[in-house]
């Protein structure tokens, strides 16, 4: 690297650099010190808001509200931090000390985040649920980010406009030297998010991932006290050019400042906009997001690394401000129907050989779609800085100024398009607003400051009429969700969580889509989604409450009310749009559980309500959740679980459905034995006899046990209370759905296609965390979700999940993990015979294979006329002629 290398040479003119005609040299080995802990910084900054924001799900919740407080928390720090470190400027006479300090306050004041589980585990069961959906929840979850984060992200903060004055001497001057050091540090922010999103998590966890960020910090802490001591102690505000530099005028102070608000502003508020359109297409999962980051940052540090050669090149600060801003504005307001076009001739972004071929393939695919707007863009605040520096400023002192300004922006204009942009009007035209700022900001500059003002100001008017017409006719009708599926959509709605939309389509029925990723159950699926409620409700005598961890369509926990014993169901929702259009779209097929006067519906996370309910259901029914949606597989993790069983009243039961068509086997013992560490004594039950999309259950109880007397009387139950499900009416039909009760978790590991070691799998372990050839999911660990993202990218559906043979094949090799019990194996050989029957293609189910199968159904099923053979999950003529 060559900053590292120039760090050991004497004091020497940097190369290449044309020094000022009336300044001594630049000061190569301060200056090259400089440009290597500005990376290494920037690289640390990046890694802990990443970890720190991931870390504070688990608490706060995956809600986008939670992010937001967290993003919003660490803008406001580094804009805390910028300030207050112009105004000590003046007090700093060793510098390389100060800034030692400062990355080693980083690093203390970052083990709040480290240790976070540790120490808040009490906070919710404390608060209870009453005061979690109060304001109390909302202000303690607004004080622990500012904890947490607030703290760290101010000294970080002041690193930067502390750095860059100790090294502008000679003949450096802030719009050349000054700003390379900004794009140095900008570029770190790359690395670092690369290296923990490729690398570090992989190979560490979050915890390990943490402590190597903090690693960072004391490379530059140690570096920076290497340095203290070969410099001179000196007092920047007459150190270097800072000496000669002339007071900045009232009007170039004033618009700079604007400016660098309004840059924050425009560029944090395209940010939120475009990720939401970019994951129209980009396949979900917590590495996403994180590699369309890494490309804005990356076009961020290139427009700050040419800017000065730009400056150079045309002369004229404010003419090539106003031309950037005029370009920025036009190029942002095309961004989205120029998306299209891009990913149209890009192709779908399909699994890939590997993590980084995958990466590559969205980064040019976001580089082409958001780069032309993103370079005028990134070029603002540089530009900024060239402008300052060429006014009088040459020093660095209205630096830190400028920065804090910009960060507040940043904040701002994310909370702007989050709260009030992207609900009104979508991201294509929140998009398109964000561009009009920029040409608003150039119009005013024009008539401000440029002279004569009418060439400017015609043009830039023309634009913006235009661009007007361009948001108002064309962005508005842009898509939310592929639309050459055939798919007719009834409603769309945007908001903080994406996109979601109802549609109907052939074989498909009445959907939920999310942001144009995967579908929230659906009509088509109804009896199977209701069925998800039944089951484990047979398995308590009484269960009168009733907890439901997502809502979706409505059709599972609208299901539990259909049972007499209920007297209230609580579904914890996440997306207040999910339980709107669940309630205007779905109420037919839900029993309008939204309107039932036993129902209540939360607007919350589902672990953290979860962990702050004691002992207050009867049963628990976890939802399908997405292993590779970001924050979902905290659903799958140890403490999750233990906070379900500390929420189920003494007999409760908890009933954990997984997709295992969205499952590696893999993935599912890492569940199975995480879940089994919480409840020994675990059942399993499958969802029906589909091979296609197989659901699997898996049953713990609290003080209570799997008990077929209670199961025959709550059948006899369903069958008085009208419940039309074969399945659910007879205790028969749920021993075909019983595989058994789990032996040892090492057993459960055991077989074809198990880890033989935990070398073989992402994700450092903690002690306690590792059985014997499986993986237990932890928060801090966040393996589920790191492998699932990871198997999702990289590796096709039919090649790694449940699906067809395979499922049929993991259940062969899950009877070995059973402990025995009377009819196990009967059911075991009926219940493969009705999956094999479903994996033959309808033109081979001759009638001998039909009758064979009829032979064998309990007498229960195949003569019970009351019950609805529709419901039937699998070939419903198994159950009889004409059925």
């Amino acid at each position: 690297m060559p900053c590292a290398a120039g760090f050991f040479l004497a004091d020497s003119p940097v190369r290449g650099l044309k020094p000022m005609s009336d300044a001594r040299p630049i000061h190569w080995r301060f200056y090259s010190a400089a440009l290597g802990l500005a990376l290494v910084s920037g690289m640390a900054a990046l890694s802990h808001q990443l970890l720190w924001t991931r870390r504070l799900i688990d608490l706060l919740g995956a809600g986008h509200e939670s992010s937001a407080r967290v993003f919003g928390a660490f803008f406001l720090g580094l804009a805390l931090g910028a300030a207050a470190a112009s105004g000590l400027l003046r007090r700093v006479n060793r510098p390389w000390r100060w800034i030692a300090s400062i990355e080693l306050a980083v690093i203390l004041l970052s083990l709040p985040a480290l240790l976070l589980p540790r120490w808040t585990g009490w906070i919710w069961p404390w608060l209870g649920e009453a005061g979690l959906v109060g304001w109390q929840g909302g202000a303690v979850k607004l004080v622990a980010s500012l904890i947490v984060v607030l703290p760290p992200a101010t000294a970080m903060g002041m690193t930067l406009p502390i750095l860059v004055p100790a090294v502008l001497r000679g003949g450096a001057q802030l719009g050349r030297h000054g700003t390379w050091i900004y794009a140095i540090n900008t570029l770190g922010g790359v690395i670092g998010l690369g290296l923990v999103m490729l690398a570090l998590l992989q190979w560490l966890g979050a915890w390990g991932s943490m402590i190597a960020a903090m690693g960072m910090n004391a490379i530059v802490v140690l570096w920076a006290l290497l340095l203290d001591r070969w410099d001179q102690p000196r007092t920047m505000a007459s150190a270097g050019p800072t000496a000669t530099s002339t007071p900045i005028s009232p009007d170039v102070r004033r618009w700079s400042m604007i400016l660098a608000f309004m840059s924050g502003f425009a560029i944090l508020g395209f940010e939120v906009a475009a990720l939401q359109v970019l994951m129209l297409v980009a396949p979900l999962s917590f590495y996403a997001p994180s590699a369309i980051l890494m490309v804005i940052i990356f076009i961020l540090a290139l427009g700050a690394a040419i800017a000065p050669a730009l400056r150079r090149g045309i002369g004229s600060s404010i003419g090539l401000m106003i031309g950037v801003l005029i370009l920025a504005g036009i190029l942002t307001v095309t961004t989205p129907p120029w998306f299209f076009q891009v990913a149209e001739q890009t192709g779908e972004l399909v699994s890939a050989p590997s993590l980084g071929r995958w990466f590559l393939n969205l980064a040019i695919l976001t580089a082409l779609s958001l780069g032309p707007a993103m370079l005028p863009a990134a070029l603002v605040f540089p530009l900024i800085l060239g402008w300052v520096s060429a006014e009088g400023d040459r020093g660095g002192r209205t630096l830190g100024w400028l920065l804090a300004a910009n960060g507040i922006g940043g904040l701002l204009g994310a909370e702007f398009a989050y709260r009030l942009l992207l609900p009104m009007l979508g991201p294509h035209q929140t998009i398109g607003v964000i561009g009009l700022l920029y040409l608003f900001s150039g119009l005013a500059l024009a008539i401000h400051m440029a002279r004569p003002r009418w060439i400017p100001v015609l043009p830039t008017v023309a634009a913006t009429v235009a661009c007007v017409l361009m948001i108002t006719m064309v962005l508005g009708d842009l898509p939310l969700f592929n639309q050459r599926m055939g798919w007719t959509a009834l409603a769309q709605r945007s908001g903080r969580e994406g996109t979601v939309a109802v549609i109907e389509g052939v074989g498909l029925g009445r959907s939920m889509l999310m942001s144009n990723q995967y579908v929230l159950g659906g009509t088509a699926a109804r009896w199977d989604q209701e069925r998800q409620a039944h089951l484990p409700m047979l398995l308590h005598p009484q269960p009168k409450r009733v907890a439901a961890i997502g809502l979706a369509t409505g059709i599972t926990p609208g299901a539990a009310l259909q049972h007499r014993a209920v007297e209230s169901v609580t579904a914890i929702e996440l997306s207040p749009l999910v339980i709107e259009l669940a309630e205007h779209y779905f109420a037919e097929y839900n029993g309008n559980i939204v309107g039932d006067p036993r129902a209540r519906i939360i607007v919350e996370d589902g672990r953290t309500y979860i962990a702050s309910a004691r002992e207050q259901f009867d049963v628990v029914l976890g939802d399908l959740f997405l292993p590779w949606g970001p924050g979902e597989a905290r659903l799958y993790s140890r403490e999750h679980f233990e906070a379900v069983k500390m929420s189920l009243a003494p007999g409760g039961v908890f009933c954990q459905w997984l997709a295992m068509y969205q499952l590696t086997p893999e993935q599912f013992r890492s569940i199975a034995a995480t879940f089994q560490r919480v409840f020994p004594r675990t059942h399993v039950v499958i969802g029906g006899f589909q091979s296609h999309q197989p659901m699997l259950g898996l049953v713990g109880f609290k003080d209570a046990q799997w008990d077929w007397q209670v199961i025959e009387a709550r059948t006899r139950e369903v069958r008085d209370d009208g419940i039309g499900d074969p399945l659910a009416r007879w205790a028969a039909g749920l021993r075909l759905l019983h595989l058994g009760e789990l032996a040892e978790a090492s057993v459960l590991a055991a077989g074809p296609g198990s880890a033989s070691s935990g070398s073989e799998l992402p994700g450092a372990m903690l002690p306690g965390d590792r059985l014997p050839g499986v993986r237990i999911n932890t928060l801090d660990n966040m393996w589920v979700e790191l492998d699932a993202g990871l198997r999702r990218l990289t590796q096709r559906p039919d090649q790694v999940y449940h699906i067809g043979p395979r499922w049929l094949n993991e259940l062969n090799r899950l009877e070995g993990s059973f402990l025995p019990a009377e009819g196990l194996s009967e059911s075991a050989r009926l219940r493969g015979k009705l999956i094999a029957w479903d994996l033959m293609p309808v033109s081979a189910r001759d009638q001998s294979g039909l009758i064979d199968l009829y032979s064998r159904m309990p007498f229960d099923l195949i003569g019970d006329a009351q019950g609805d053979p529709t419901r039937w999950p699998g070939d419903r003529r198994v159950l009889g002629p004409g059925r």
